[in-house]
């Protein structure tokens, strides 16, 4: 009997000093400036003339075709009163038709971009977290929140401003 009274005590005990030992360990928060880093990034920087440089072989396209659409248009206000009732029809339709191209190239090209954009930006993103969460790990954060986000309502001013350690993470 004296044993069973001896563990249950010992049992309480533990219980209640596991809530005590957590209490006392330092709870951390960080907050991060996700622009300022990302912007920084070398490899960000190259996204951008990446993207730069097919954008601009897109507009080239692109702006060819409008060319071919007004001149469809120019040799048909030209020759309008020369050309029979089929053959306007003919050059109507070839407008239309190059009208409707245009517009799928444009579209089309937006969403390529996008894509091509979404599809660069994957590993750097993974970076980035990787840093983040070393720097987490190293300096023992609880939370580490982006303070441009407009998700945080309050912001205590012992919440640790990490963005300098991610930047030294990342070398930059």
């Amino acid at each position: 009997m004296r044993i069973g009274k001896f563990i249950r005590i010992t049992l309480i005990a533990v219980i209640l000093s596991v809530p005590l030992t957590a209490m006392t360990q330092e709870v951390k928060f960080g907050h991060i400036s996700l622009a300022d880093v990302v912007l920084l990034m070398p490899e960000y920087q190259n996204i951008s003339k990446v993207l730069e440089s097919e954008t601009s072989v897109l507009e080239r396209q692109f702006n060819s075709m409008r060319e071919e659409l007004q001149n469809i248009e120019i040799d048909y206000e030209n020759n309008f009163d020369k050309y029979t009732q089929e053959q306007k029809n003919a050059k109507e339709q070839e407008y239309v038709a190059m009208q409707q191209r245009v517009q799928e190239f444009f579209v089309n090209a937006q969403q390529t971009l996008q894509r091509r954009q979404e599809e660069l930006q994957v590993p750097v993103l993974e970076k980035l977290n990787q840093a983040i969460d070393a720097v987490g790990l190293e300096h023992g954060f609880l939370y580490i929140f982006e303070s441009n986000s407009g998700l945080t309502l309050y912001q205590s001013s012992k919440s640790v401003d990490v963005t300098p350690l991610v930047k030294t993470k990342l070398g930059i």
